[in-house]
Formats: structure tokens, sequence, C-alpha cells
């Protein structure tokens, strides 16, 4: 009569609590540098968050132009943020594009850059009186043009 385990059946159990462990602790490891990746995407998403709000609180366009910079301390650490805007006036009134670009750099860290461009309504920022009133009668003058091609059909 056999009491206990062979060798090889102890080798054997060894082996697949080894592999077991390996594919745990791998999956364990990913997941870590997933949330690690995940939070530094939230934190540039909220540093650009601010950035962004800080341009849309500059009603003069030439001050929104230049940008600003400040420092934010969280839980994560402290950052200081250089964010400027190139601001371009479209055909519509009062419609302008923008190119928001913004620096972040964290204590003791590398700097990283980001860009995003947004299309904002700013009748704050529309500083020709004249040209203001011409795109308003331009586009006045489309609809017109569309509202009577429809009635002649």
């Amino acid at each position: 009569m056999r009491r206990g385990f062979t060798i090889i059946e102890v080798l054997v159990a060894l082996a697949i609590f080894a592999f077991a462990a390996v594919g745990l602790t791998t999956a364990y490891i990913n997941v870590i540098n997933g949330y690690i990746r995940v939070r530094a995407v939230m934190q540039d998403d909220e540093d650009l968050k601010l950035a962004r709000a800080a341009l849309f609180s500059q009603t003069d366009p030439d001050l929104a132009g230049k940008g600003d910079e400040f420092d934010v301390i969280s839980t994560s650490g402290s950052r200081h943020i250089v964010w400027t805007a190139v601001i371009d006036p479209t055909s519509v009134a009062d419609l302008f594009d923008v190119t928001l670009s913004c620096e972040v750099t964290p204590q003791g860290g590398l700097t990283t850059s980001t860009s995003e461009s947004l299309r904002l309504l700013r009748p704050t920022w529309s500083t020709d009186a004249g040209a203001r009133t011409q795109l308003q009668n331009d586009a006045r003058q489309k609809i017109m043009d569309i509202i009577t091609s429809k009635q002649s059909q």
C-alpha cells in the first residue's frame, strides 16, 4: 500500500502552480500598468481642462492669444502649466478657430505638450465692428437667398 506522493507528482504539481503564479502575476502587473496609464491620461485631461477654462475666461483676444501660466497642486503632486492660443477669425461673425497649446511640467519631471483645436463663438473677441456687421449682413443675405429659392420651387 502506497502512502504520500511520488517525487514526479510533486514536481508536476509545483510546475502547474508556478505557471499559474506567473500568469496571475503578469495579469496583475498589466492591470497596474493600465491603471497608471489611465491615471496619467486623466491628469493630462484635467490640466488641459484648466487651461481651457482659463482661455474661456479671457474677454480680450489679445490677452487670450498671449496665454497665461499657473501652478496646480493636487494629490498627485504640483505642476506648472503654460498655455497659449492662436486665434483666427472665420467667415462667420463672432466665430473663431482657436488652437490651444498647453505645456505641463510636473515637479521634477519632463515637460509634456498638448494642443487641441476649438471653434469658439465669442462676440467679445470681435474687435472690428464694420467687419462684424459685414459678416452678419452676408450671412443674412445667404439665408434670404436660400429662403427665396425654396419659395420659388
